[in-house]
């Protein structure tokens, strides 16, 4: 959520910012409409107190002093009244206002491309092993059904559709995936954490955006919980109203959990297999740290992430995500999309993105300062989802053996090189 301030000095520099993400900037002259009602009847409402006081003081004196104060009694009787009227008035116009305030984006950076969905993000660098990139392989989706490593039938009629079991050396494979990318972190100085599956409302509210709550979040029913769809949501709460001293900055965590999302409305040819599921597990980066220093950060997420597909030699590409590709926590976002041989395109495996201080002030996340305490900047990024990436593995890695283990893998599988397959 953005600072009130911006609003009340800067309107035009966040209508512009809403006209690039493709959004009606009418939100931005409620919220200020809104507030100059809300300091106007505030400052009513305090003018009030003052004079109730005053009252207050004169009908103790008149009492002292054996006067008569019916009248100032009858006085102090109709500012009480007024004064709680106001106080709903003034709570109700700053709920309101911070309604609308929550469904403003984030301040975008000059930097993030114009455009208007996916096919506009600009490609930034590729990367690809000494040995090239697979130009034909085989779908994931079917050699991994074909060779007893996932069973999807069984799985939609227990659990309903884009369920799946992870089998034999797959079910390794995705183990080795998060040992891999969370030491890898660890020696990066992130904390490793295993972070709870559910969230209370309030603080999802703070940690998420407003359409997840109709595209990706599952709520549990009778319960003030949600099933959490990603890590980062796990992370940004875990500071939570706290405020934080300068010396411990920046906080690394580096989460692991499984993830739930509904993908509502998300349909197409990656629905097969494990690629867009409801249920998958996800190592992810969260950084909490000063402003300053946040756009550093972003760039050495955006390495890490990076050093995971080069490790595990996966081709890939990084993109520079587009105004109407934009969440609206971000103010800027990278993608890293793995190339997929048998669709012959890129897909998405990891976002990173900078929320500056957008996120961190809906959680309530602080730095103290000696004049005022300053909200602190958070950044996100993918480490590794790792059902795409174990899709990428596969797509990548057909060979006469079978599928061939990335190398940093194969430590924590026993030492095996290769999954064997039927061709």
């Amino acid at each position: 959520m953005l600072d009130i301030e911006l609003f009340r000095e800067y309107p035009e520099k966040i209508r512009e910012s809403e006209r690039r993400r493709d959004k009606d900037p009418e939100k931005v002259d409620k919220v200020i409409r809104l507030d100059e009602d809300w300091r106007e009847k505030l400052q009513r409402l305090e003018d009030l107190r003052a004079e109730r006081n005053t009252v207050g003081e004169e009908i103790a004196e008149a009492k002292k002093s054996g006067e008569d104060a019916e009248e100032k009694i009858q006085e102090m009787t109709e500012v009480k009244e007024e004064i709680e009227g106001l106080e709903e008035e003034v709570k109700r116009l700053k709920e309101r206002r911070d309604e609308i305030r929550y469904q403003v984006g984030n301040i975008l950076h000059e930097s993030v491309p114009e455009g208007e969905d996916e096919e506009d993000n600009k490609e930034l660098r590729t990367w690809e092993p000494e040995n090239g990139r697979e130009s034909d392989a085989r779908l994931a989706a079917d050699v991994l059904e074909e060779n007893d490593l996932i069973e999807t039938e069984k799985a939609a009629e227990q659990s309903g559709e884009r369920a799946y079991y992870l089998k034999n050396e797959l079910f390794q494979l995705n183990q080795a995936l998060i040992q891999f990318s969370m030491n890898l972190l660890r020696e990066k100085g992130f904390t490793p954490m295993q972070t709870p599956y559910m969230l209370k409302h309030e603080p999802m509210e703070a940690a998420a955006e407003l359409e997840d709550f109709e595209e990706q979040l599952y709520k549990i029913e009778d319960q003030d919980n949600y099933l959490i769809a990603t890590s980062e949501q796990t992370l940004g709460t875990f500071h939570m109203d706290q405020i934080l001293q300068p010396e411990e900055l920046p906080k690394k965590y580096a989460g692991f959990s499984t993830n739930f999302r509904r993908e509502a409305g998300k349909h197409g040819k990656q629905t097969r297999g494990i690629w867009r599921i409801h249920q998958f597990e996800k190592v992810e980066q969260y950084i909490f740290c000063e402003p300053e220093n946040s756009w550093d950060f972003h760039e050495e997420l955006i390495e890490n992430s990076e050093e995971v597909m080069k490790e595990l030699g996966l081709p890939y590409r990084v993109v520079n995500v587009c105004t109407g590709d934009m969440n609206d926590n971000a103010a800027k976002k990278y993608d890293i999309e793995v190339w997929r041989p048998p669709l012959g395109e890129y897909g998405e495996v990891v976002s990173c993105s900078n929320c500056t201080d957008f996120q961190a002030r809906k959680v309530g996340v602080r730095i103290r300062r000696s004049d005022d305490n300053e909200t602190a900047h958070t950044l996100n990024a993918t480490a590794c989802a790792t059902e795409r990436v174990m899709t990428a593995i596969v797509e990548n890695n057909q060979t006469e053996e079978g599928i061939k283990i990335p190398k940093p893998l194969q430590e924590y599988m026993g030492g095996r090189e290769v999954i064997e397959i039927e061709e």
